[in-house]
């Protein structure tokens, strides 16, 4: 469906303000309860907290059934994506009653936050939003613990090899959360990111960057910050997701090293800033790669059962992702700790712990990714890092996209979403 023609805005960005659609069906706002008895685990250990789940309903068992002959070929990159950031002509302009709008923001390069791909004509570089606007009803799933008085922005980074756009499962996903969440205040926004070949980390990165940090400001000048920002991923955009906080927390503890002993009326700028850069509440990371080396000796055993990925493709993946990514000494690009998490140093896990960031993350074992999920997770946990996990034992990659085609279990990960967002 052809999209309409887009906003254009400088940073600081206003949300469209088109009214939203009516639901089309109230009672789609209901999520089922699996049939499936539920059999779970929770562990707490400091401030991380750890659910387990190990039921797996039939039509899930089915699914995983018909697809795993069909792998890898469920998962293909055929379409080169031009430099910078993608405008989706083909997005969907609705689901589930849900409005899709599209914005174009134009995000300055800086000499603090320089942006390789900027248009030399306006030193800035585009980035396409999509916004999803659903009205605010009380028919809203989960309404337990549920809050209007204060507004959140979930920015919304989608999977697809870090070399493919948001899909149909995707778009649908968001907007059942834009949906479910309307009467909380929460408004949900997926995030075209430049993707490789023509733009890899070392020039997406610094594109997301400089948004991160600006948008943080707008939020903030706008009263968004007491709801604050979500950052939120799966798979390809979880890492960018996890890439981005670690950067954010780093950048505060470097404006708190500078402040430290000095005269903050002096030091109004840097001040600000600092005040500025709190509105970045939590992040939520679905089934992210976190190790690009892909050396994890539990690897072997989850690619027998994956239903959707393989060890080749993730590989093919990450080495298209940090092409001509500047390592020191010519060390491995996959091993450096901004592209792969887990190899972060104590010194950036404290700083992420001192931010107070809540991290929170799902996973299923039936996937290649998720040995390396769990490292970190229980690194997470190592380090008292803020935050709730759902590991389920036998799910594919990414699971609640599954939502879309009636599989409990995506339901089911879709409701946990919608409780960190709200407990966020």
């Amino acid at each position: 469906m052809a999209a309409s023609a887009p906003t254009v805005s400088t940073i600081p960005a206003t949300v469209p303000t088109t009214a939203p659609s009516h639901f089309q069906n109230q009672s789609e706002a209901k999520l089922e309860t699996p049939e499936t008895p539920s059999t779970t685990q929770s562990v707490s250990a400091s401030a991380t907290n750890i659910e387990t789940r190990t039921d797996l309903s039939p039509l899930y068992r089915l699914v995983h059934a018909l697809i795993r002959p069909l792998r890898p070929k469920l998962v293909s990159f055929d379409k080169t994506w031009p430099e910078g950031s993608a405008r989706l002509p083909k997005r969907p302009s609705s689901h589930y009653g849900v409005k899709i709008s599209e914005r174009r923001i134009q995000v300055p390069s800086t000499p603090q936050l320089p942006l390789p791909q900027a248009d030399p004509a306006t030193n800035t570089q585009n980035l396409w939003m999509y916004d999803f606007q659903a009205q605010r009803s009380e028919s809203d799933v989960d309404r337990e613990g549920a809050k209007t008085e204060t507004s959140k922005t979930i920015y919304y980074f989608a999977g697809g090899g870090f070399q493919a756009p948001a899909s149909g499962e995707h778009w649908k996903l968001c907007a059942r959360l834009a949906k479910y969440l309307a009467s909380d205040g929460v408004r949900i926004v997926i995030v075209s990111y430049p993707l490789s070949p023509k733009s890899p980390a070392k020039d997406s990165l610094p594109l997301l960057r400089a948004w991160l940090q600006l948008e943080l400001k707008n939020a903030h000048e706008n009263s968004r910050g007491d709801g604050g920002i979500i950052l939120m991923g799966d798979s390809a955009g979880g890492n960018i997701v996890v890439s981005l906080a670690f950067w954010w927390a780093e950048h505060v503890a470097s404006l708190k090293r500078e402040l430290e002993g000095r005269d903050l009326q002096v030091e109004r700028a840097k001040a600000a800033e600092l005040e500025t850069m709190q509105a970045l509440r939590s992040v939520i990371v679905m089934s992210p790669p976190f190790d690009f080396r892909n050396i994890n000796e539990e690897i072997a055993g989850a690619d027998k059962k994956d239903p959707v990925l393989t060890k080749d493709l993730t590989n093919g993946a990450a080495t298209a992702w940090v092409k001509d990514w500047p390592s020191a000494d010519g060390k491995d690009p996959k091993a450096d700790p901004t592209l792969s998490p887990n190899l972060q140093t104590a010194e950036a896990w404290a700083g992420l712990r001192e931010s107070r960031l809540t991290v929170h993350g799902l996973f299923g074992t039936a996937d290649v990714l998720s040995p390396d999920c769990k490292v970190f997770m229980q690194r997470c946990q190592k380090e008292s890092i803020r935050g709730d996990w759902l590991v389920w034992e036998g799910q594919m990659h990414y699971f609640p996209l599954t939502q879309c085609y009636m599989v409990p279990e995506g339901k089911e990960g879709v409701n946990w979403l919608c409780r960190r967002v709200r407990e966020s």
